[in-house]
C-alpha cells in the first residue's frame, strides 16, 4: 500500500479560477467533475479539494502529474451518498484507491491510499 496527501489553499485556487474560469476546470477536471463541482455551493472549493486529491494520488502512485498521468486521468467523482470515489484512466490501473478529501474556508486537504493490482 502506498499514501499521499496534498494540502492547497483555496484562495490560490480561487485566484486562478478567476484568472482562467472554464480553461483552468477544462485542463483540471473531466466534463463529469465539472458538473459536480458546479452544481455545489461554493464551485471553487470544490474544485480545490479535487485539485488536491488528484495531488494526493499522483504522490501515492509514485509519478506525480507527468506525461504517464494527467490531470484528467485521474477522476474524482461523489457517490449517491456523497464519498468519493477515484478512477484512473491509464493502462494498468492499481487495485483500490480510497479518497478522503476535506476543506474549510481556507485550505482544501485529500489523503489517497493506492492498494497495488
Amino acid at each position: 500500500m502506498e499514501i499521499g496527501v496534498d494540502i492547497v489553499e483555496i484562495s490560490r485556487i480561487r485566484a486562478i479560477y478567476e484568472r482562467f474560469g472554464a480553461v483552468f476546470m477544462r485542463k483540471i477536471l473531466t466534463e463529469a467533475e465539472i458538473d459536480q463541482c458546479l452544481s455545489k455551493p461554493d464551485p471553487v472549493a470544490s474544485l480545490a479539494g479535487r485539485f488536491a486529491a488528484k495531488e494526493a494520488v499522483s504522490k501515492a502512485l509514485g509519478s506525480g502529474i507527468a506525461r504517464s498521468l494527467s490531470w484528467r486521468s485521474i477522476e474524482v467523482l461523489n457517490d449517491d451518498a456523497g464519498k468519493p470515489v477515484v478512477s484512473l484512466h491509464c493502462p494498468d490501473p492499481p487495485r483500490r484507491i480510497s479518497i478522503s478529501i476535506s476543506h474549510d474556508r481556507h485550505s482544501a486537504i485529500a489523503m489517497a491510499l493506492v492498494e497495488p493490482a
